[in-house]
């Protein structure tokens, strides 16, 4: 029989947790391909206890971003869809793209420090798969 700290260890997955950590070297499946329209690819998913919007941009390429924004804290998975990345603030400009680089951010000061944390996100076949990207986890 499991004692409640083996049960804990092993179903715990959230951010910080040991079984968290293990399980963020693997793929896992987000979704599947159709699940992102023509008309608006974006979608809220939530993978190892964590909110994530996954969107394909322009040239057909996924990426799976932190949900909220890094201006105004505002739901990510409202953005817009332009110039190879996410709106997030349409009066401000901002912007970010596939690895979470803000591109534009119009009368505000936010310095170098600002960026959406980004998750490789790649299809295959008809599903997307995504791998967290962990400090001291080879690529």
């Amino acid at each position: 029989m499991m004692s409640p700290e083996q049960n804990e260890l092993i179903t715990r997955i959230g951010p910080g947790t040991k079984c968290g950590a293990l399980m963020r070297h693997y793929w896992h499946p987000v979704a599947l391909a159709d699940e992102l329209p023509a008309e608006r690819p974006a979608k809220a998913v939530r993978v190892l206890g964590q909110n994530f919007v996954l969107f394909r941009d322009e040239r057909g390429r996924h990426g799976l971003l932190d949900r909220d924004c890094p201006h105004r804290g505002a739901d990510l998975a409202f953005g817009r869809l332009e110039d190879g990345g996410l709106r997030f603030a349409p009066v401000r400009g901002g912007a970010t793209d596939l690895d979470g680089r803000v591109q534009i951010l119009e009368g505000v000061n936010m310095g170098e420090s600002v960026v959406v944390y980004s998750h490789r996100a790649l299809k295959a076949g008809s599903r997307i798969k995504v791998v967290e990207r962990l400090p001291g986890v080879p690529q």
